[in-house]
C-alpha cells in the first residue's frame, strides 16, 4: 500500500476559520509530514496565515492563479503539482477549489475529500451579487453531489444537507479550537491585558468578533448594544465590506470601539467579559467556541449552529431570538440575571471542540478512504 499523501487545495490563507481550521487539522495529524497546502490564487500582504503554517512545518506551495488563468490552466497546474508530490489524496474547501479538485480527480483518479463549512444556499448567495451567486451556488452544488466523501462542519450543516440531498451520504465532524491557545486567564493577567491595551479595568467588556458582512448582522449586535443604555464597552473585531459604513456610522458612540483585524485575537477575548454573535447563518462558529475557551459567557442568535454549541455546552451562555433587538438588549441589560444562567466552571476539553479531537476524526476518515482505496 503507497503511503498516503495528502494536498489541502485552498483558495489562500486568508486569517479566517476555515484557515485556521485546516492548520489545526495538518499539525495534529499522523500525517503532518506527508501533507502540503496548494492554495489557487496570491496571499494577500497584510491578511495571511502562511506563516502560522510555515513556523509549524507545513509546505505551502501557490498556483498564483487569477480569475482567467484558473479557467485556462488551473487544472492543468493543479495536475502538475500533485504529480510532482506524489499526492494520493485531496482534502479542498470553498467553491472554487471544491468545483476545481471534482474535476482534476476524475482526470487523474485520486480519493477527493471536501470539507463542507457553511450552508450554500445561505452562505453563497449573501457574498455575491444575484447572478454571479447563482452560478456559484449551482457549480458548487454539483461539485458537492458528486464528490463521493463529503464532510460538513457541523451536525446542523449535515442535517440540513441531508434534508435537500436524501440520495447523497453526508458525514460530519464538527470543528475544533486549540485550547492551549484560546484558554481563561487569571484576573491579575486579565487587568494586565487591559493595561496593555489601554482598556479600563473596571468596565464590563462586551466582544464580538465576526466579519463586517451581511450575513453576520453586526448593527443588529450594535443596536442592541446601544437600546441597553449600557455604560459598558462594546468591542468589534473583524473588517469587511461594511467596516467602513458602521464605523462611520456610528462613530459618535465613544463606548463602541471598532478596532479592526488582528492577530491576537485571543487576548481580546481573554480580557473582555462577554461574547455576542448575532449571525443569521454559520458553518459552526470558530469564534464563538474560541470565546468559551477563553472563560467568556456567550449571548447567541438562536440559529441552528449557535444553538447545537449550547447544547453540547450547557451552561455556556443564552440565546435570543434572532432580529429580535428587544431581547437582546434587554439580555445586556440584566447582567445579573444574565450570570445566573451561566455556568462559569465550563470546561470544552472533553468536548468535540477541541482541535485534537477533531483533527483524531479527520486522521480516522483519512485511513477509512485510503482502506476503500486499496480494497
Amino acid at each position: 500500500m503507497n503511503e498516503l499523501r495528502i494536498a489541502y487545495i485552498v483558495s489562500d490563507l486568508k486569517r479566517v476559520g476555515p484557515s485556521n481550521q485546516t492548520l489545526n487539522i495538518i499539525k495534529n495529524s499522523k500525517y503532518k509530514k506527508n501533507s502540503m497546502v496548494i492554495t489557487l490564487f496570491d496571499e494577500s500582504k497584510d491578511d495571511t496565515m502562511i506563516d502560522e503554517y510555515k513556523r509549524n512545518n507545513i509546505k505551502v506551495l501557490c498556483l498564483h492563479l487569477n480569475r482567467i488563468t484558473f479557467i485556462l490552466t488551473g487544472q492543468r497546474k493543479l495536475v502538475k503539482v500533485l504529480d510532482e508530490n506524489k499526492i494520493n489524496l485531496i482534502h479542498s474547501y470553498g467553491v472554487k477549489p471544491d468545483c476545481m479538485c471534482v474535476k482534476v480527480c476524475k482526470k487523474i483518479n485520486i480519493k477527493h475529500i471536501i470539507t463542507l463549512r457553511n450552508y450554500p444556499k445561505e452562505d453563497i448567495l449573501t457574498r455575491m451579487n444575484f447572478i454571479k451567486g447563482r452560478i456559484a451556488l449551482k457549480n458548487h452544488l454539483k461539485a458537492l453531489l458528486k464528490c463521493k466523501h463529503v464532510i460538513c462542519c457541523s451536525k446542523t450543516i449535515y442535517e440540513k444537507m441531508s434534508n435537500d440531498y436524501p440520495q447523497k451520504k453526508f458525514s460530519y465532524i464538527q470543528n475544533g479550537v486549540d485550547v492551549d491557545k484560546y484558554k481563561s486567564i487569571n484576573e491579575y493577567e486579565k487587568r494586565e491585558l487591559r493595561n496593555k491595551y489601554g482598556f479600563d479595568k473596571d468596565k464590563t467588556i462586551y466582544i464580538s468578533t465576526g466579519s463586517f458582512i451581511q450575513r453576520k448582522r453586526i448593527e443588529e449586535t450594535i443596536k442592541g448594544f446601544i437600546e441597553s443604555k449600557s455604560n459598558d464597552v462594546l468591542l468589534l473585531l473583524g473588517d469587511g465590506v461594511l467596516y467602513k459604513e458602521l464605523k462611520e456610522k456610528y462613530k459618535d458612540y465613544s463606548n463602541i470601539i471598532f478596532y479592526g483585524k488582528t492577530s491576537n485575537v485571543e487576548e481580546f477575548l481573554q480580557f473582555s467579559d462577554y461574547f455576542i454573535s448575532s449571525s443569521e447563518s454559520e458553518g459552526l462558529p470558530n469564534g464563538v467556541i474560541e470565546a468559551i475557551a477563553c472563560g467568556l459567557p456567550v449571548i447567541l442568535s438562536d440559529i441552528p449552529q449557535h444553538l447545537e454549541i449550547l447544547e453540547e455546552l450547557k451552561g455556556a451562555g443564552v440565546s435570543y431570538n434572532l432580529g429580535n433587538i428587544e431581547e437582546l438588549s434587554n439580555i445586556i441589560a440584566n447582567k445579573v440575571e444574565l450570570n445566573s444562567d451561566i455556568d462559569i466552571d465550563i470546561n470544552i476539553t472533553y468536548s468535540p471542540f477541541v482541535m485534537k479531537n477533531m483533527s483524531q476524526q479527520y486522521v480516522n476518515y483519512y485511513t477509512k478512504v485510503e482502506e476503500e482505496k486499496n480494497k
